[in-house]
């Protein structure tokens, strides 16, 4: 009984560090949970389509959660969906240059679902008003790196596309 106790207090912080770690970010954990609830109404109205995608996702999120399991944090789960909708994007443009509207629809509809998850779009002038406060925070050893840096602070990097906010760095630096 002692060994029982004994391993059980020696398990009982790798359970909570653990637990920690899942749920550092709420976001995150609402996203999951999100997609969870969202597959099961799927599945319950027969959408089969938003089912795949959802399923789709939640794969990817597990295949990057085990492959590094150490250094997986929740705050990856948004670039994950990001990468999701790129792929959907570049497919949509590939299979309709190739004659496969059908394919390329479908693509579409994909995109739209996975976008429901992201957050709303900085336009670009809320982009350039946060990188002149970041600009101006740094004062005389601004370069585009520390600028951005400052401006990912502040900012969440799910929201920006990064080339927009570097070139919008270059330019306020030009």
């Amino acid at each position: 009984m002692f060994s029982v106790a004994r391993s059980f207090n020696a398990r009982t912080p790798f359970l909570a560090l653990r637990a920690v770690r899942q749920f550092s970010s709420p976001t995150s954990v609402e996203i999951r949970a999100k997609l969870k609830d969202d597959l099961k109404t799927a599945m319950k109205t027969k959408d089969a389509l938003k089912a795949k995608v959802i399923r789709a996702v939640m794969a990817e999120v597990l295949n990057a959660e085990k492959a590094n399991p150490d250094r997986f944090n929740d705050s990856m789960i948004m670039p994950i969906i990001q990468k999701a909708v790129t792929q959907r994007n570049d497919s949509a443009t590939q299979f309709s240059a190739a004659g496969r509207e059908d394919l390329a629809v479908t693509e579409i509809k994909e995109r739209e679902i996975l976008e429901a998850y992201l957050p709303t779009q900085l336009t670009e002038a809320e982009v350039d008003e946060k990188l002149r406060v970041a600009l101006e925070s740094l004062g005389d050893k601004a370069n585009i790196g520390s600028i951005m840096k400052e401006f990912y602070t502040k900012v969440e990097k799910a929201s920006v596309k990064g080339d927009i906010v570097s070139a919008r760095a270059k330019a306020l630096l030009a």
